[in-house]
């Protein structure tokens, strides 16, 4: 994040004769709430949001708007439930500050959570809004779409299902009704009912109901929910819905085999013991789901476990998709109903195929999250937190950016990355966004957003002005790139993946042998990856997953010639267009484009890297990421109008972050979170960063900082250099010029 950060002395430099200025550190400005870069992106957004018709989904698989049919693409953040219950000056101090780091949607998360729109948690019902935050909701809608940004809503999330609702056992739901909600009818109308009461009521700052605002771009049904993101919910549920969703079960079962004989020969024995137990009968509604646990389709032959057998397995499975469809239809129907003219989708776990395949057969597209490691507890230790402090760039396995995220491109329809994040305190975190950048515009991604923003005092106590887990707001390394990154994603300064490799799943596939992501998925790491159920719609290079996804892989790489994955092999990945190489082993990524050049993670201070395009780059620090942008749309080497931006390490102040005991959840424990300010660990050095552009004296640098660690940011426009620094007493040359401060 470019500077200012809350307390620390931000220095404003520009170009000045060769001379040394006095530095200072007096008059710090203080900024709770800082722009991404020193650029004004606001300009890119067409206001009000809305004014090209309301969000399409089109049959080429994207998003598109109704009145003129361009494309559209989102570039975003999330904000959360109680973050949202704060004034109006407030609301618009965000609001501006997201639109001129060029962001054009938000996401409204989790408004039914407690203490906000279904009121305070002590209520003994559910069923009203509450007053207060509902104003609230209704000016941050207005507010964006003022200030042309879109918003996104979920609908079922966090909501507390409460005795008063008329919910039986309502005490005894967990938070949502997981995984109730999706086959009980009296929580499903109540659902319905929620849905009614948010999206036709009239908001009194827009003067429309949310169903005939344009700027209401997105809708979720549901959030992280579904039968098999929590399987383990389906061996506690409560009566009467465990009775309730076992007849339903046997109703499926008696409809496929009509007879207890036919299901018995069918599903067979597993070591001479008969998978149908002697009292399992679909006609009196006694036969037993599958276990769905430890994991869906992982059956062991030697054992006798008759709830894991393969019949039984394949068949609950098909039947809990069947139930989840129909919830997904009944929600969407009615929400069409209402008047809900934009795409509709549900949010279900990423990684069981079934599970997405309910999805994309029944909803307009498809929607998740993506995260890296989080912080960690031990049962022993509880009051402790751990922490693995591992780079993502040297994880290239299927739980990956690109492998993870690509598996949501289903039968042609539209990608949104609603929730994404590398939380604090990872010390790699600095090429997060950059990662994402690359690999979302190589899969070409339709919305981007970043998990989250905190505009308050959070629940544990931590303030808004210092880091916090998925809060980014005062976070240079990942807040500090999300408006140069957005533009080059808006802008697709970043070529789409050329090849394109099909994952066919047909029925028998689906519901038995390949569940799970696999070793295949990683091909997205270099071409685009498309999953379908329909045969009509296999496109392109086309595989039918064997069961054994690594020949699968090693099998898909003889044709494209896309990677070496065997034993031994480089561990570098490159996308087929040549622009995006990610070096796994080294724990680096390189993004080269005309409008782009960009190198992060782990670097060997003192080593010239080639960025290609004639530009270098050499840093003083080992972690860190360098983004060379250009703005105006040309070229970088002819380019008139330049970002530079440069940052590495960020941490609370007295945070201690310590290599834990032999044995531990976590290889580093986190003794204290720390408070605000932020730093950046910057201090002046003999070895400076170096940066070489384009066109110029290839043995003289461009740029010369002497900092280690910290973070500054540049821009070249017209002729015109000016720099920006966080760390006091720091003296760069442009063009062999030196730059100080100019009061």
């Amino acid at each position: 994040m470019l500077l200012p950060i809350h307390l620390m002395t931000a220095l404003f430099l520009q170009t000045l004769p060769p001379v040394l200025s006095s530095q200072s550190n007096s008059n710090p400005l203080k900024v709770l709430f800082p722009p991404s870069s020193r650029a004004d992106f606001s300009s890119s957004q067409e206001r009000p949001a809305g004014k090209r018709g309301f969000l399409t989904t089109a049959s080429d698989g994207r998003f598109r708007w109704k009145n003129d049919g361009t494309r559209a693409r989102f570039w975003g953040i999330n904000v959360s439930s109680t973050r949202l219950n704060i004034p109006d000056a407030q609301i618009e101090t965000i609001v501006k500050n997201f639109a001129k780091a060029g962001f054009n949607m938000v996401r409204l998360e989790a408004i039914d959570n407690r203490n906000s729109l279904l009121g305070d948690k002590s209520r003994d019902s559910s069923r009203t809004l509450d007053p207060v935050y509902l104003d609230r909701l209704d000016y941050w809608m207005d507010c964006l779409k003022r200030n042309g940004i879109y918003y996104y809503l979920d609908l079922l999330d966090f909501r507390t299902f409460k005795d008063g609702d008329g919910v039986i056992n309502a005490d005894r739901l967990d938070r949502a009704a997981r995984p109730y909600a999706l086959f009980d009818p009296f929580l499903i109308q109540l659902q319905k009912e929620y849905a009614r009461l948010l999206l036709t009521h009239r908001n009194p700052y827009s003067h429309l109901r949310p169903v005939d605002d344009p700027a209401f771009a997105l809708v979720e049904i549901c959030n992280e929910h579904g039968f098999f993101l929590y399987p383990e919910k389906l061996e506690t549920l409560v009566e009467p819905y465990k009775s309730n969703l076992r007849r339903l079960f046997n109703a499926f079962l008696r409809t496929k085999y009509v007879s207890r004989q036919k299901l018995k020969e069918a599903w067979g024995s597993i070591n001479q013991t008969p998978v149908v137990g002697d009292r399992e009968d679909p006609s009196q509604d006694t036969v037993e789901l599958p276990l769905l646990i430890p994991a869906v389709g992982i059956v062991d032959p030697t054992s006798a476990d008759t709830r894991r057998a393969t019949g039984r397995l394949a068949d609950g499975v098909r039947f809990l998709a069947n139930v989840q469809r129909a919830y997904f239809i009944e929600m969407r129907d009615y929400l069409r109903f209402l008047g809900v003219k934009i795409p509709i989708t549900a949010v279900v776990s990423n990684d069981v195929m079934p599970d997405l395949a309910t999805v994309a057969e029944t909803c307009d597209f498809l929607s998740e999250n993506w995260y890296g490691e989080g912080l960690r507890t031990d049962p022993r230790t509880p009051e402790l937190k751990f922490y693995g402090n591992r780079s993502s760039l040297r994880d290239d396995r299927p739980t990956g950016f690109a492998p993870y995220t690509a598996s949501l491109r289903w039968n042609n329809k539209p990608v949104v990355i609603r929730e994404w994040a590398v939380s604090w305190p990872n010390k790699y975190r600095v090429s997060s966004v950059l990662e994402a950048l690359a690999y979302s515009s190589l899969q070409d991604y339709d919305a981007v957003l970043l998990f989250g923003y905190q505009t308050n005092r959070a629940p544990n106590g931590v303030d808004a002005d210092a880091l916090n887990d998925y809060a980014f707001q005062q976070d240079p390394t990942v807040w500090g790139f999300m408006a140069m990154a957005g533009q080059s994603f808006l802008n697709r300064a970043i070529s789409p993946a050329k090849s394109r490799v099909t994952l066919y799943y047909p029925p028998a596939t689906l519901y038995s042998k390949t569940l799970h992501l696999s070793e295949l998925h990683r091909a997205a790491w270099s071409v685009a990856l498309h999953t379908v159920t329909d045969k009509a719609l296999v496109k392109g290079n086309t595989i039918t997953p064997s069961g054994d996804s690594r020949t699968d892989l090693l099998r898909l790489n003889e044709a494209l010639k896309i990677v070496s994955p065997n034993p031994g092999s480089t561990g570098v990945w490159r996308s087929d267009t040549g622009e995006i190489t990610r070096y796994d082993l080294e724990g680096r990524l390189l993004i080269a484009t005309p409008k782009l050049r960009s190198l992060s993670g782990e670097l060997v201070p003192g080593k010239v890297y080639d960025l290609g395009g004639g530009v270098k780059f050499c840093s003083s620090t080992t972690i860190c990421a360098i983004m060379v942008q250009s703005i105006d749309g040309k070229p970088i080497g002819q380019s008139r109008h330049l970002l530079l931006k440069m940052a590495t390490q960020a941490q609370n102040t007295g945070e201690r972050l310590e290599k834990a005991v032999a044995g531990s959840v976590g290889a580093f424990v986190l003794l204290s979170a720390g408070r605000g300010p932020v730093i950046t660990l910057g201090s002046p050095t003999s070895q400076p960063t170096r940066l070489w552009l384009s066109g110029d004296d290839a043995k003289a640098p461009s740029l010369i900082v002497p900092l280690k660690n910290g973070t500054w940011e540049a821009e070249l426009k017209d002729g015109v250099f000016s720099f920006l620094c966080d760390t006091p007493g720091i003296v760069a040359k442009w063009r062999g010029k030196r730059i100080g401060i100019r009061d």
